[in-house]
């Protein structure tokens, strides 16, 4: 019988099944590309971000917890105060005020500081304050996006350790 030339020819042997295994290879390649594009965006990810050291942070929980009871003990308060605009150098002016429970100003012998955006919590600053005031200090700190800023201090006074977390907003 002789083939028209409408009809397409009857595919035999190895010819009838090879589109089969490309589709499995096209499918696992696309798996993998997915697999390799999804690590690659959440290992880059600028907000995401692990707490520093928090293992040793677990070990030392009841240091945390002594310090915790000694900030309760002192009564001491720590306000965190971001400038509206950034200087000509691109930091902004974060100042702090320490208090007791008197409302009296807290002489400090240091005043560190350690700070993260909430959106880019993989970028964190640290910077020290100096006294510009009696219980009053100031640095100019890469405190640049605006948006929710966590202020952790650390304020030694005459061998008085007091810490703090203050939430703060910077403004557009």
């Amino acid at each position: 019988m002789a083939m028209d030339e409408t009809e397409a020819p009857i595919r035999t042997g190895w010819r009838a099944w090879w589109p089969f295994p490309g589709l499995v290879f096209a499918l696992l390649a696309m798996s993998m590309t997915i697999v390799v594009v999804t690590i690659t965006l959440a290992s880059n990810d600028p907000s995401f971000g692990v707490e520093e050291d928090y293992y040793a942070k677990a070990i030392a929980w009841d240091q945390t917890a002594e310090q915790m009871r000694l900030n309760e003990e002192l009564g001491w308060e720590s306000t965190v105060e971001f400038s509206p605009e950034l200087d000509p150098h691109g930091k902004r002016v974060v100042t702090v005020l320490i208090r007791d429970r008197q409302g009296q100003p807290i002489s400090a012998d240091a005043v560190h500081a350690f700070a993260f955006h909430h959106a880019r919590r993989a970028n964190p600053v640290e910077f020290d304050l100096v006294p510009i005031a009696p219980g009053r200090y100031s640095a100019a700190a890469d405190v640049i996006r605006d948006g929710v800023w966590t202020v952790r201090l650390r304020v030694e006074s005459n061998g008085t350790v007091f810490t703090s977390t203050n939430e703060c907003w910077t403004t557009p």
